[in-house]
């Protein structure tokens, strides 16, 4: 493990404190250029678990906000990575934003899981869910979590999402009500208009890929155990493609009615991660400490 050091990530002194009265440390590193954020119990009862939090496409470490502090707490080593070109993290120093499509983001989980002497869980949202897949081809993992997930080609076959997409160009966020719509739904605008202010330009690979379902996957090499999270009102992986991907898997399936495309940051986010720790601990017998 690189050493970390201490950081307010974005929040303020008095929340940091709150954190702190919570049993929370937070922090963050960098590991090859991939900035990541850590929260760990302040004192665990046990040597705590990992988990690797990916985001999704625009998104940021910071999408995993209140699901950071709430693992934490539970006794869980929270690790949020920052794909490269994402919320400090660096470019990546040899392919641009350009070329880089979702299978390429195991780099960066990789630069992250392998940091642990055991095979960490895996939280993924949306695009960063398929890149988890991906991950998890060719790496163990103890558990794999894909909240409101984009499917593989095998799984996908459906309608494409027809958003306008310039190869040539970086994928720039879509004004804020078709922004709203795609990605906080569930939010009140004033909440939602915070986070759209932190969505990043995307790879146009990459959108593509999620948006017409062109990235293989060989289930044979994807162990269990694997948990999918559908939303009633996701526009963008609606919930018949997550239990499609649930069949595919052999995983287990989750639906929330009510539910739009970010369970990471809608009111009853609470709900969904209590729900996640859960299974981890009664379908994986991994133990929060």
């Amino acid at each position: 493990m690189n050493d970390a050091n201490d950081y307010p990530l974005g929040y303020s002194e008095q929340e940091a404190r709150r954190l702190a009265e919570q049993g929370v440390k937070q922090t963050e590193y960098r590991v090859h250029g991939v900035r990541v954020e850590r929260f760990i119990p302040l004192t665990p009862a046990q040597v705590p678990r990992p988990i690797v939090f990916v985001h999704g496409g625009c998104h940021g470490s910071w999408s995993w906000v209140h699901f950071l502090p709430y693992f934490a707490q539970a006794g869980w080593d929270c690790h949020a990575l920052n794909w490269f070109g994402h919320n400090g993290s660096a470019p990546h120093p040899e392919v641009s934003l350009l070329q880089r499509g979702i299978a390429d983001v195991t780099e960066e989980i990789a630069h992250v899981a392998g940091q642990f002497e055991e095979p960490p869980v895996i939280v993924a949202h949306s695009m960063g869910a398929l890149a988890a897949q991906k991950y998890a081809e060719c790496h163990p993992v103890a558990a794999l979590v894909l909240l409101t997930p984009v499917v593989p080609t095998e799984v996908g076959g459906g309608d494409v999402i027809d958003l306008p997409i310039d190869p040539n160009q970086p994928w720039e966020p879509p004004p804020f009500e078709i922004a709203r719509d795609l990605f906080f739904r569930g939010l009140e605008e004033d909440e939602a208009r915070t986070y759209f202010e932190k969505l990043c330009p995307e790879s146009p690979k990459a959108v593509y890929e999620a948006t017409r379902w062109t990235v293989p996957i060989d289930r044979v090499r994807v162990p269990g155990p694997i948990l999918v999270v559908s939303s009633e009102l996701d526009h963008l992986t609606p919930p018949a493609i997550g239990r499609s991907l649930a069949t595919f898997y052999g995983a287990d399936y989750r639906y929330l009615r009510g539910r739009s495309h970010n369970v990471l940051l809608e009111p009853n986010w609470r709900e969904t991660a209590r729900m996640v720790a859960a299974w981890l601990g009664r379908e994986t017998r991994i133990v929060a400490a």
